[in-house]
C-alpha cells in the first residue's frame, strides 16, 4: 500500500467518522492558524483530554513510518502525550511533549521516557516531526522494536520500544489531562509495501481539490439538492464538509457503464506552484446507500478529458447511511495514484489542471448507490526555482557537496499580493500579502513568512523594509523580527524592533536556551531604522539599519558561526506579543534593494551641464514642509550678507542677470533671456495722483524656496510686512523716488482736451529729480527726510486696523477735500473737485485707461505701460488713474 493515510484536516469536520474515525474531548478545527490548504486540527484542553483517533489497519505486525506538522502555541502544565501508534487501548509507541517545550519518545508499556530528548520547540513555529516505529510478533510489551524519532529530517532520538502485534491505529492530541494549546496539521502515515513511499513520508503539503463542473460523464441520473439535471451532479458533491443527504447524487441503475466523472478546482489556486513536486494523489468520497444490501463501485481518476482511467478495486458502499471512503473500517482512501495514469510520469500541476475524478457503478445492482462528497486529497512538495549561474563541463571527478543556495538569492517585491509557495514553503500563522507589503500577524500566537531550509549566510545577506507591530496594549513583548535559524532549534541570527519597550535588538544565540550573552539593545528609532539586515563577509557577521536601504549602519559585529555556510538555514519574517493587539507587521523589498541606491552629491554651476547617466536616477520623494528648510550642502554658494540701508539701492550687479522663468523640470534648462524686458516707463501728470491700491499693500511673507522662482514684474524682493498706522509717518529715506511734477492752478479749472495731450517720454533715473514749478509756486524738491505736514493738514486719521488681504476703501477715506483757495502755500483742492469719487478697489495689475481710443501709438502712459486715450466731444471726463468717470 505504501502511502496508508494523509490527512490536512481540509473537511473540516470533528463529527465522528466524517474525517476522522473517533473523537474524545473537544477538538477544534483552525481556519487561521493552519500550515497548509485551508484548515489545521487545534488541541486547546483545559486540564483535560483532548484527542482524535483513525483506524488504518485491521491489526497487522508491520513497520510503519509517521508524519505529523506540530506547532506549540502554550507548553502543557505538564508532560503530555501529543501523537500515539498503536491498537484499541493500546498505544506504547508515544511521542511527549515536555513543560519545556522539548519532545521525547516514551514507551506506553512501561510508561517511562526512552531514548534523548530534543532540544525545546520555539513556540509558534511549524516543525517536521516523523516517527519509525517496528512492531514485532509476540505478545504485546513482551519483546521491543525500533523507535526512532526525527525533527524537521534530522534524528533526535533512537531506541527501543514495546511491541503492539498487531498494530492498527493512531492517536492524534492531548491524551493525558493538561491545559495546553498546539496545532497539528498534514499527517500522512506509510508502511513498506510497494516501491514508492515506504520510508519516511518526508516533506509535503496537503490539499483538496473539489469539482468545479461537469467532466466526460453524468450517468447517475437521480439526484437529491443542489442544481437541478444530471448534467449540474457536481454541484451536489463539492462541498467542503460533506452535507450527507441534503445533496447528493444516486443510481438505482442496472449495469456496470453508469459513470459520473468531474472536473477539480484551480490547483493553482490552492497552492501548488508551477514547478512543486506532487508525490500522490488520493481519491476519496462520502458514500452510502440505503441498506446494508449489496451496492459497491469503483474511484476513477485520469489526467485529462477521454484520457486513460486508472480505477480502485470494487468497493462496499453497503449501509443504511453515510461513511467515508467505504462502507467499513478501516476508512481509508480506497484509489492512490502516485504517478500520471496517462503518462507513466510524476503529476505535475498542469496535469492536475486538467484532470477527472469520479465514481462507477462497477457490479450489475439494483440497490442505491449514493455519493454525497467527492474530493482529491493532493500531497506536494514546494520548490524553490532560482536560477543557476552558468556551468562549465570539466573532464576531472569533482566531490560532491550539499546543495545549498546563498539567502541573498531569496527576493520578494511582495507586489502580487499572493504569498509565493515557491519562496516561503513553510509559511504559517495566517500570513498575507496586503497592498504590496508580507502582512504577518502579531498575536499572542506566532506568525512567519518561512522560507525552505536550504540556505546558507556566508557572502550573503539578509534584508528587507520593515514596519514593526505597534505595541498597542503589550506588556513586554511586541516584536517585529528578521530570523535567520539552523536545523538545531535555538541557534540563530536575528534582529528585531520590540515596539513595547521602544527598543532594536541584535543577537546570536546558541542552543538549547537561545542564550545570547553580548545580545543588543538600542533605542529604536523608526526613521533610522527603517531598513534592517543580516550580512555575512570576510568571516564577519554584521547587524545593520538604514533609513533608505542604501546607507548602512553598523549596530553589531561578531565572527561568523560555522553554522553559516551550512546549506540549511531558513529565513523567517515573524512576530509575536505577550498581550494586547492583536495588529500585524509589514515587511517589504526583502532582499531588494536597487530602489534605494543614493545619488551622487549634484554641485550647481553657472552654466548648463550636459545631462550624465546618473542623473537618470529617480530622485527621492519630495514633500513639502510648513517651515522653511535649510539649503542643502550643494546649494551653499556663498551669498553676501543682506543689511537694510536708509536709502534706496540700485540693484546689484547679480540681479542684471536676467533669468527665464524657471519651472521645475527633471532635466537641466539653459538659461534664457526672457527677463531681461525693460521696465515701463513712467509718465507725469499735471495732477497729483493717488497711489494705487498695489502700493499700500503689505507684502506676504517670504518664505525660501528649494526651487529658483520668477521674478515679479515690480522687482519684489522681500520686504517686512507692512502695516497701517493711525498717524501720519515720516517718510524714510528709502522712499525717496522722485515725483512726477505737479501744477497747481489759482482756480478749478474744468476738464479740457488740451489736458489729454501727451506728456514727455519720462525716464527713471537714479537719483532725485526737482519737482518742476508750476502757476506761480515755488519749486519743490523732494527730500530725503520727511516733511511736517501743515496745519491745513492736520485732519486726524481715523484708526487703522492691519488686516491680511486689501480692503475696500472705508468710507471715512471718499470724504470730500476741503474747499481750497489761492494761498501761497500749498492748499487742499477747492469745491469744484469735492465731488465724491466711486469706491475704488485694489488691485495687483494696472488697469488700462477707458472711455476713448489710442491716439498716437507712440503717446504711452509711462506709468502702466499702456496708450493714452482721448476723448471725443460729449465724452464724460474720465479720471486717468482709474479710467472711470469723474
Amino acid at each position: 500500500m505504501a502511502r496508508v493515510w494523509t490527512c490536512g484536516f481540509e473537511l473540516q469536520s470533528v463529527t465522528p467518522g466524517v474525517e476522522i474515525q473517533t473523537v474524545t474531548g473537544t477538538p477544534t478545527i483552525s481556519t487561521t492558524v493552519r500550515r497548509a490548504g485551508a484548515a489545521a486540527l487545534r488541541i486547546n484542553p483545559a486540564a483535560a483530554t483532548q484527542y482524535v483517533e483513525q483506524q488504518l489497519d485491521s491489526g497487522t505486525v508491520k513497520r510503519t513510518f509517521h508524519r505529523l506538522y506540530l506547532r506549540v502555541t502554550t507548553l502543557p502544565s505538564a508532560d503530555v502525550n501529543v501523537y500515539g501508534i498503536g491498537q484499541s487501548g493500546y498505544f506504547p509507541g508515544l511521542l511527549r511533549l515536555t513543560t519545556t517545550g522539548a519532545l521525547v519518545l516514551r514507551d506506553g508499556f512501561t510508561s517511562t521516557n526512552i531514548g534523548a530528548a530534543s532540544t525545546p520547540l520555539v513556540l509558534g513555529r511549524w516543525y517536521r516531526i516523523e516517527l519509525d516505529y517496528t512492531d514485532v510478533a509476540g505478545p504485546a510489551g513482551s519483546v521491543t522494536g525500533a523507535f526512532r524519532g526525527y525533527i524537521d529530517g534530522a534524528l533526535f532520538s533512537d531506541t527501543l520500544c514495546s511491541n503492539i502485534n498487531g498494530w492498527s491505529r493512531i492517536r492524534i492530541g492531548a491524551q493525558n489531562a493538561v491545559s495546553t494549546d498546539f496545532h497539528v496539521d498534514d499527517v500522512a502515515v506509510n508502511d513498506v509495501t510497494g516501491t514508492v513511499q515506504n520510508g519516511l513520508p518526508g516533506p509535503g503539503n496537503v490539499i483538496h481539490l473539489r469539482p468545479d463542473s461537469t467532466g466526460d460523464a453524468n450517468g447517475f441520473a437521480t439526484a437529491v439538492g443542489g442544481t437541478a439535471g444530471a448534467a449540474n451532479n457536481y454541484t451536489r458533491v463539492a462541498e467542503t464538509t460533506p452535507d450527507d443527504a441534503t445533496t447528493y447524487n444516486e443510481t438505482t441503475a442496472a449495469g456496470t457503464a453508469t459513470v459520473d466523472d468531474y472536473n477539480l478546482s484551480d490547483p493553482a489556486a490552492a497552492g501548488i506552484g508551477a514547478t512543486d513536486t506532487i508525490p500522490l494523489v488520493h481519491v476519496c468520497g462520502r458514500i452510502g446507500s440505503t441498506a446494508a444490501t449489496a451496492a459497491t463501485l469503483v474511484y476513477r481518476l485520469k489526467a485529462q478529458a477521454a484520457g486513460t482511467t486508472s480505477e480502485s478495486a470494487s468497493v462496499s458502499v453497503a449501509l443504511a447511511g453515510w461513511a467515508t471512503n467505504k462502507a467499513t473500517a478501516p476508512y481509508v482512501p480506497q484509489l492512490t495514484s502516485y504517478a500520471n495514469p496517462q503518462s507513466g510520469t510524476a503529476w505535475t500541476r498542469a496535469a492536475l489542471d486538467t484532470a477527472q475524478i469520479g465514481v462507477r457503478a462497477n457490479i450489475s445492482q439494483a440497490t442505491a448507490r449514493r455519493v454525497s462528497a467527492l474530493w482529491a486529497i493532493v500531497e506536494y512538495v514546494p520548490r524553490t526555482v532560482i536560477a543557476l549561474p552558468t556551468v562549465t563541463e570539466i573532464n576531472t571527478v569533482q566531490p560532491l557537496t550539499r546543495a545549498s543556495l546563498p539567502v541573498g538569492l531569496l527576493q520578494d517585491t511582495f507586489d502580487d499580493n499572493a504569498v509565493d509557495p515557491a519562496k516561503w514553503p513553510e509559511t504559517y500563522g495566517g500570513c498575507t500579502e496586503t497592498g504590496g507589503r508580507a502582512t504577518v500577524p502579531c498575536t499572542l500566537d506566532y506568525a512567519a513568512y518561512a522560507s525552505a531550509k536550504i540556505y546558507s549566510l556566508t557572502g550573503t545577506q539578509a534584508a528587507c523594509r520593515l514596519y514593526p507591530a505597534p505595541a498597542d496594549g503589550a506588556a513586554t513583548d511586541a516584536w517585529s523580527q528578521l530570523l535567520v535559524t539552523t536545523t538545531t532549534p535555538g541557534t540563530d541570527a536575528m534582529i528585531e524592533v520590540n515596539t513595547a519597550s521602544g527598543e532594536l535588538h541584535a543577537a546570536l544565540r546558541t542552543a538549547p536556551d537561545y542564550a545570547d550573552p553580548a545580545f543588543v539593545s538600542i533605542p529604536y528609532d523608526p526613521v533610522a531604522h527603517a531598513w534592517v539586515r543580516i550580512i555575512e563577509a570576510a568571516g564577519q557577521l554584521r547587524w545593520q539599519t538604514s533609513p533608505d536601504g542604501a546607507t548602512w549602519t553598523t549596530r553589531r559585529t561578531e565572527t561568523t558561526p560555522a553554522w553559516a555556510s551550512e546549506g540549511t538555514l531558513q529565513v523567517q519574517l515573524i512576530a509575536h506579543r505577550d498581550a494586547g493587539g492583536p495588529n500585524e507587521a509589514q515587511y517589504d523589498a526583502f532582499n531588494v534593494l536597487t530602489a534605494s541606491t543614493p545619488l551622487p552629491t549634484v554641485t550647481e554651476t553657472a552654466t548648463a551641464q550636459p545631462l550624465t547617466a546618473h542623473k537618470t536616477l529617480a530622485l527621492p520623494t519630495v514633500t513639502e514642509t510648513a517651515s522653511p528648510q535649510p539649503l542643502a550642502g550643494h546649494k551653499a554658494a556663498p551669498v553676501p550678507t543682506a543689511t537694510e540701508t536708509a536709502s534706496a539701492r540700485p540693484p546689484a550687479g547679480q540681479k542684471t542677470g536676467s533669468l527665464a522663468s524657471v519651472g521645475e523640470s527633471s532635466t537641466a534648462r539653459s538659461l534664457t533671456g526672457a527677463k531681461n524686458r525693460p521696465l515701463t516707463a513712467l509718465g507725469e501728470t499735471t495732477t497729483v495722483q493717488t497711489l494705487t491700491g498695489h502700493r499700500q499693500t503689505g507684502l506676504p511673507t517670504v518664505q525660501e524656496a528649494s526651487t529658483t522662482r520668477p521674478l515679479a514684474p515690480h522687482k519684489a524682493p522681500e520686504l517686512p510686512a507692512a502695516s497701517e498706522t493711525a498717524s501720519v509717518r515720516p517718510l524714510a529715506a528709502a522712499k525717496a523716488a522722485p515725483l512726477p511734477t505737479t501744477a497747481e492752478q489759482h482756480a478749478p479749472q474744468p476738464f479740457t482736451v488740451a489736458k489729454t495731450a501727451p506728456l514727455p517720454r519720462a525716464s527713471e533715473t537714479n537719483t532725485v529729480q526737482p519737482l518742476t514749478p508750476s502757476g506761480g509756486l515755488p519749486t519743490v524738491y523732494e527730500t530725503a527726510t520727511a516733511r511736517p505736514l501743515t496745519a491745513h493738514k492736520t485732519l486726524p486719521l481715523p484708526t487703522a486696523y492691519e488686516t491680511s488681504s486689501a480692503r475696500p476703501l472705508s468710507p471715512t477715506k471718499v470724504r470730500p477735500l476741503a474747499p481750497a483757495g489761492a494761498t501761497a502755500t500749498v492748499q487742499a483742492l477747492a469745491g469744484r473737485k469735492d465731488r465724491a469719487l466711486p469706491t475704488v478697489h485694489e488691485t495687483s495689475t494696472a488697469l488700462p485707461l477707458t472711455h476713448g481710443t489710442p491716439s498716437d501709438p507712440d503717446e504711452v502712459d509711462y506709468e502702466v505701460g499702456r496708450p493714452f486715450t482721448t476723448w471725443a466731444a460729449g465724452q464724460p471726463h474720465a479720471n486717468w488713474e482709474t479710467g472711470q468717470p469723474w
